[in-house]
């Protein structure tokens, strides 16, 4: 069934590349139909990362392993890169998608701090319909930026992908008390709440949400907090904030103490990272 606030929703995508191997530098994203199941994608086979979730109609995913989950609105699937996976459309003329894609380089980096599952190719969104307005401005921006500007649209990409995958609403396998302690870390970012203060504000004792944390996220308090940081100083970065700026919006005691810390992560300095980025064609 066709819902009323999509139905004007056209058939729209762009595709861009920054440089590098393909499978590095592409960025695309865009509405997508398929009218029939003739568009099914049958031991499909990608060498970058795309994500898409379902607006409108249904089908089924499975992967090289057989593993299958029925797509319905609000099912996010990722298809990863290298890994053969099928896409079968329901051929009733309403399958709606919106996708984002970016290369492998930048999959892997998102892997590496734990940011993105591939445990888990499908997951739900509990509002798909609330991400369009996210949706029509990643596409516009995209679609009309020069080339230097499109490293400021591949965060954007990245963030929704990371919205998509990790988002606030309940999700199977997350406790409720661990998706409070992740929405209280992220918007610690700034401030160091000491974590036992954050075990205290969710009634709950320190090692027995370090513990659950650890067991259900794959990594510790503080290290969910500091991939947060990192995020919110690439993203300052990129929008001409100064090191010292940075370092101190984000609680740092000096410059020196950010960048080692933003080194350990992103693989480069602060500086460094955002002249590589913003220089590129």
């Amino acid at each position: 069934m066709n819902h009323p606030s999509l139905s004007s929703v056209k058939h729209e995508v762009t595709y861009r590349f920054i440089g590098g191997a393909p499978e590095n530098g592409i960025l695309s994203c865009g509405f997508m139909r398929k009218k029939s199941a003739q568009k099914s994608q049958i031991d499909f086979v990608i060498p970058y990362y795309s994500c898409f979730l379902l607006l409108q109609g249904s089908g089924e995913y499975w992967d090289e392993t057989g593993a299958r989950a029925a797509l319905t609105p609000g099912s996010v699937c990722q298809r990863l890169p290298n890994r053969r996976h099928s896409t079968r459309v329901d051929g009733d003329g309403s399958w709606l998608e919106f996708y984002i894609s970016f290369g492998k380089g930048v999959f892997d980096s998102l892997k590496s701090l734990e940011l993105v599952q591939e445990t888990v190719p499908v997951g739900r969104f509990a509002d798909p319909l609330s991400l369009l307005p996210l949706f029509h401005g990643l596409l516009s921006r995209m679609s009309a930026a020069p080339d230097p500007l499109l490293a400021a649209c591949l965060l954007e990409a990245q963030q929704l992908v990371l919205t998509l995958t990790r988002p606030r609403d309940p999700r199977p396998g997350l406790s409720p008390v661990i998706i409070r302690a992740c929405e209280l870390l992220e918007k610690d970012s700034g401030s160091e709440l000491p974590l036992p203060m954050v075990a205290e504000r969710l009634c709950v004792g320190y090692e027995t949400l370090r513990k659950q944390f650890q067991r259900e996220m794959h990594l510790s308090l503080e290290e969910y907090r500091q991939s947060r940081r990192m995020t919110t100083a690439q993203m300052m970065l990129l929008e001409g904030e100064p090191v010292k700026a940075v370092a101190k919006a984000l609680s740092y005691s000096d410059a020196y103490a950010f960048s080692k810390q933003f080194k350990r992560f992103c693989g480069s300095s602060p500086s460094v990272y955002a002249q590589s980025l913003l220089q590129k064609p």
